[in-house]
Order: structure tokens, then sequence, then C-alpha cells
């Protein structure tokens, strides 16, 4: 026996609850960490703030929809309710496309903490332009999808206007978000590869990279949902599933893009070795001064830039990196920083 519209909707209400508190706690580490602990906070991590607010918002959604009774049969629905599930629809589809691309971006940025290669470097880089981009694209088409917008809720046919159609643009999108997913995954994986840690810890830190993947899956099984739900003969009934993988992407990317920025927290060593990292540069001018090894301001401000390299918002010179991180260099100039120091 199949289950009732109640207990589909009381399933989405519960999961949407249960992995939106877990994100938000991670974040909540995720931030203590970085802020706090280390004091290194990056764009990194102000992004996935903003991506744990929208999916907080996508929460508040269920929530709205489930008072107007989403996943319910359109005989048990008023007008007032089918007109506010598809506003809600209208916030979901914009709250989604925020979060995932603040994730994302989140995700490349962490990367540029320790893609040291120029070529790395540059495609990320190239990857956060193109999701910005992307991002514009998807807030533009989902808010200017009939025009006037109001056409989008006019169950009578009596407002005058055009529709795209959304279940291509849906399609498309969730296509290129998959994409874009295997794409993300893969670029760091061989900076991880030459980083100067044990074979095991490699593999540990590919494995912890690699949980990203389950953000994939849920990506893909999404995908399927919004297949059945674009072509349901109740789409209102049918509307629990398609929200049901979206909430779970959503928060299982935000937790496991968060995952490698705990260590420190976990690690009292990794901890220790990245405060000391941020008295790396007063000590080093100090000790090169008192040598007699710098003679002049010029000199340590040129000794300074050679040693130093730039990871993501804040320099790193040589002893940050001997403390709180290893450096390695390959025969192409290629580099790594490891940014989960032990």
């Amino acid at each position: 026996m199949g289950q009732t519209d109640q207990q589909r909707q009381d399933g989405l209400v519960i999961t949407t609850a249960l992995f939106t508190s877990i994100a938000f706690v991670v974040v909540a580490l995720r931030s203590i960490t970085r802020f706090i602990l280390i004091r290194k906070g990056g764009w990194d991590d102000y992004l996935m703030l903003a991506a744990m607010i929208l999916s907080m918002g996508y929460f508040a959604e269920v929530m709205v929809g489930r008072a107007n009774h989403m996943g319910f049969s359109i005989t048990t629905l008023s007008l007032d309710n089918m007109l506010n599930l598809i506003k809600v629809t209208l916030a979901i589809q914009l709250t989604y496309y925020g979060a995932v691309s603040a994730i994302k971006i989140s995700i490349l940025c962490m990367y540029l903490r320790f893609l040291a290669s120029h070529t790395s470097r540059m495609l990320a880089y190239g990857t956060i332009a193109f999701h910005v981009v992307f991002f514009v694209i998807c807030i533009l088409v989902t808010a200017l999808q009939c025009r006037p917008i109001n056409k989008m809720w006019d169950l009578t046919g009596t407002v005058e206007g055009t529709c795209i159609n959304t279940t291509a643009f849906f399609y498309f999108t969730s296509g290129f978000n998959i994409i874009t997913d295997i794409w993300i995954i893969a670029l760091p994986l061989k900076a991880l590869m030459k980083i100067n840690r044990p074979r095991k810890e490699k593999i540990a830190l590919i494995l912890i990279f690699g949980v990203g993947t389950f953000a994939t899956i849920t990506s893909i099984i999404r995908l399927h949902t919004i297949y059945t739900y674009t072509l349901a003969e109740d789409p209102f009934q049918q509307s629990i599933l398609v929200n049901l993988w979206s909430v779970l992407e959503v928060n299982i990317a935000i937790i496991c893009a968060s995952a490698p920025a705990l260590k420190p927290l976990f690690t009292p060593k990794a901890l220790r070795a990245a405060r000391e990292g941020s008295s790396g540069a007063t000590s080093q001018k100090y000790n090169l001064s008192r040598s007699g090894y710098i003679k002049s301001k010029k000199s340590v401000d040129q000794t300074w830039t050679e040693t130093s390299i730039t990871l993501g918002p804040v320099p790193y010179n040589s002893t940050e990196i001997s403390a709180g991180s290893r450096r390695e260099k390959d025969k192409d100039g290629d580099s790594t920083v490891d940014i989960l120091p032990a």
C-alpha cells in the first residue's frame, strides 16, 4: 500500500528539517574554526554562510508549502492554495539556484587556497566566472519565465502574455549542474596527489574531497524526479519528490564542502600549526634582520615578496607553509599547499 499525501508531505518536512539542521551545525562549526580559532576566514567561508542562509530559506518555503497542502491532489486544493503553491515554487526555484551557485563558487574559492600552479588557478578562476554568469542567467530566466510574471499563476487564462518552456530549461540546468559537479570534483585531484604526505594521508584527502560525489548522485536523482514531475498529470501532487531531492542536494553539498575545513577543530596539532602560521611573517622578518641577512627595509620587502605565496584571501610566507602546511613543486612548476595541516 502506497503512502498517503499527508505521509509524503510529512516525509518532506522531516527530511528538510533534519538535513537543514545538520548542515547548520556543520557550517556553524566551520565558521567557528575559520573565523575564531584560526582566524583565517575567506570568501569560501562567506559564500558557504550565504548558502546556509538560502538553505534555511528553502526550509521556510517548504513550511509555507506545507501550510498550503503541498503534495496533495489538485482535487483537494482551494484556488488560494494553488496560487500560493505556484508562488512558493517560484521562490524555491530562485533559492535553489542561489544556494547551488554559492556552494560551488565556495568550493572553487577553497581550491584557490592550495592550487598554486598558474594553469590550475586559471582553471579555477575561469570556472568561478562561468558559474557567476550561469547564476545570473538562471535567476533572470526564472524570474522572467512569464511576461507578465503574474501569468505564471494565472489559473483562469484571463491574463494575456507568454511563458517560456520551463521543462527544457530545468532539464538543461540540471544536466549542466551534474557536469560541473564532476568537473569540480576532478579539478583538485592532481594537486592533492602531489602533496608531500604519506600515501595513506593522500588517499584520505582524496576521499574527503570525493565525498562530494554524494551531492552529484543526488543531482542525478533530482534530474529523474524533474522528468516525472514535468510529465505528471497533477504537478501539485508530484511536487514532493523534486523538492525532497533538491533539499538533499543542497544540504549534502553544504556538508560535504565544509568537511575539509573542520580538521583543525578536531586535531589539536593542526589547530596549533594554523595559529603559529599567523605569526610567521613577523618572526621570519625579525630573525632574518638579527642574523644580518637583511640589511635594509627594501631588502626585507623584496625577500618577503619572493618567499610569499598567495593562497586565496590571505598570504602565506615560507614560515607559515612549513608550520601549517607543506609545499611541493614538480618539474612543470606545479605546486601544491596542503590546506589540511597536520
